[in-house]
């Protein structure tokens, strides 16, 4: 559809970091939200873009970090990282369920 001014029509996501519980928890909300074309968690309700013809999906994220900011890929692992890092990671890799 075309936007006619009566409302908001346009959807942003902003990437959550540093990473944490709250935040990973957070973009799992972003992520189905995203999906969805509705607007983020802490935006007011509404349809967003969900109707839409050609708004951004998951396909249009390219590239792995930006996957990552989209919680659409788990965050990777280093060598070179502390136990307490490897362990964050791991655990917001759990609760986004990748």
């Amino acid at each position: 559809p075309i936007h006619g001014g009566q409302s908001d029509s346009s959807v942003f996501y902003i990437p959550a970091a540093p990473l944490c519980d709250v935040n990973a928890e957070y973009l799992v909300r972003q992520r189905h939200s995203f999906e969805y074309g509705i607007p983020a968690p802490d935006f007011p309700g509404g349809k967003g873009e969900s109707n839409h013809i050609g708004r951004a999906t998951t396909k249009c994220v390219n590239t792995v970090e930006g996957k990552r900011t989209m919680g659409l890929e788990p965050f990777e692992i280093k060598p070179h990282m502390t136990s307490g890092e490897k362990e964050t990671i791991l655990h917001a890799n759990t609760i986004l369920n990748l």
